[in-house]
């Protein structure tokens, strides 16, 4: 995310589902029109959607409700509690340690053989990524995967909070 960017997080909802175990979940870059609404789709991940759109124009049942980003990661983390993801460790290719800069975590799709993938760096969050393939075909110089499991991930992850 830039730093001029502005994100807002709207749950989906209708008389059976509230803000807490939303319909659907929608992210919104201010100011990007159309192009610029994101769904959470089945699989966790965002994808382009014109929901609100079609709620706007009563196509589609249900209303938008504000919700904070905070709010907004919670609900994504109980959805990715469903997920079989696989986990390696990003490190710098020189370094015989094998001290981890960053995580790579890969899952399939629900709907086709497509894997999924995203990073993580302290510094940026998880965002998607396509450096297992970059590795491979050697376009990236810089980086090696090490195999590492969710009890090491979740290690690493806390360590950098802790360090803030």
């Amino acid at each position: 995310m830039t730093s001029q960017e502005v994100r807002q997080y709207f749950a989906i909802v209708d008389d059976q589902h509230d803000a807490e175990d939303p319909l659907a979940l929608v992210r919104v870059v201010e100011g990007a029109g159309p192009i610029g609404a994101m769904e959470l789709n089945a699989d966790s991940v965002w994808v382009w959607t014109t929901l609100p759109e079609r709620i706007a124009a009563g196509e589609v049942p249900g209303r938008a409700v504000p919700i904070t980003e905070d709010a907004a990661a919670r609900i994504r983390e109980r959805r990715e509690e469903k997920i079989a993801f696989r986990y390696s460790f990003l490190v710098d290719d020189d370094d015989p340690a094998d001290k981890p800069v960053g995580i790579l975590r890969e899952w399939d799709s629900t709907e086709s053989k497509f894997v999924y993938a995203e990073t993580y760096r302290r510094d940026r969050g998880w965002n998607p990524s396509d450096i297992r393939q970059n590795i491979e075909r050697g376009s990236n110089l810089w980086a090696r995967l090490v195999p590492a499991d969710e009890a090491a991930v979740r290690r690493y992850i806390e360590s950098g909070k802790e360090a803030q």
